[in-house]
């Protein structure tokens, strides 16, 4: 009897010892969508290849609350990682908002040309705030949806227009429009929407459908203002907590899902202009003339968060990125 009193202990200590430690995971983006499918593939394999070692608990659909809300809560130790929106990567490295210029990239090569040139740059730059990069993801070219027709700056100007709280280049840019900003948590969109307080939100297609934005809208403006980066943020602290080997596999496990997270909504962003026009949105075509205008006037906001967000010759950079790609596309 005591030998088996003494053999369930150790079993008891030995089964201690070999629970995972949790990484407690935000997510804005609600179980279901493709973001939320993604971790939870991502936290398969690492439970797999760490032998149960290491896990994220996560907590999708914003019940963590926005993203300035999950920092603060990583800060103090409450929350160890999140996928994070530009925004929420802008609150710790203003630099990454590079990406998310309006009008900067036409297609997604633009984009992987630059970020291959300038994102292994901008990593660094977390670390001195106490937070380390695990990979960066992206949410794809953002439309206007609204309950008027947008096709032109006389459209824009006194539009009612959901604009993230807190965000310095959504205001910059609503300014040379005229676009009233109306400054919301992401959470709070949906009812703002519903209640007419906003006539309008910026989103990648996925994005409006994930967050049901779509259901509260009537148009979708064909123009790709910006393509919307993102990334996989854990704390200094709870990263160097995890033993050596299972860190390096953390690392590159989210390196790989980062990259599926891009490819996956890449693909279905495409597709999701079929859906939701089948969902009774109408498609509204900026006339070419008007295109280029919003362009030009989009642009100016670029030097003008020069020091804001980034220097001079980060944004120097990305533009002769672009330019040397674009010279070799030709």
């Amino acid at each position: 009897m005591k030998r088996l009193i003494i053999m369930i202990a150790l079993f008891l200590v030995a089964s201690t010892s070999h629970a995972a430690q949790e990484i407690k995971f935000a997510l804005l983006a609600p179980e279901g969508s493709t973001w939320a499918k993604i971790i939870h593939e991502w936290d398969e394999e690492l439970r797999a290849k760490t032998a149960n070692r290491l896990a994220l608990k996560i907590y999708a659909g914003g019940v963590l609350g926005d993203e300035s809300d999950v920092i603060r809560k990583m800060r103090i130790g409450q929350v160890h990682a999140g996928a994070f929106t530009s925004m929420g990567l802008g609150f710790i490295n203003p630099a990454s908002r590079l990406f998310d210029l309006p009008f900067m990239f036409q297609t997604y090569a633009e984009v992987d040309a630059v970020a291959t040139k300038l994102q292994p740059k901008l990593e660094p730059g977390f670390l001195p705030k106490g937070f380390v990069l695990l990979g960066w993801t992206e949410t794809g070219f953002v439309n206007i949806f609204s309950n008027k027709p947008a096709a032109s700056r006389k459209d824009l100007k006194g539009m009612r227009m959901w604009a993230w709280e807190g965000d310095p280049l959504v205001e910059a840019l609503y300014r040379q429009f005229s676009i009233v900003p109306i400054p919301l948590a992401l959470p709070d969109v949906y009812t703002s929407l519903q209640t007419n307080l906003i006539d309008a939100v910026y989103a990648p297609p996925l994005g409006a459908i994930a967050m049901q934005w779509f259901s509260r809208t009537k148009y979708i403006t064909d123009l790709k203002l910006a393509n919307s980066v993102g990334g996989i943020l854990i704390t200094q602290k709870a990263y160097m907590s995890i033993p050596e080997p299972d860190r390096k596999i953390l690392m590159e496990t989210a390196r790989t899902y980062a990259r599926k997270v891009i490819e996956r909504t890449r693909v279905e962003n495409e597709q999701s202009y079929a859906a939701l026009t089948k969902a009774g949105l109408t498609m509204v075509n900026v006339p070419a003339e008007e295109a280029v205008a919003i362009r030009e006037t989009s642009v100016k906001v670029w030097d003008g968060l020069v020091g804001k967000l980034y220097s001079t010759e980060q944004l120097n950079e990305a533009k002769a990125a672009l330019d040397a790609f674009r010279a070799v596309k030709k």
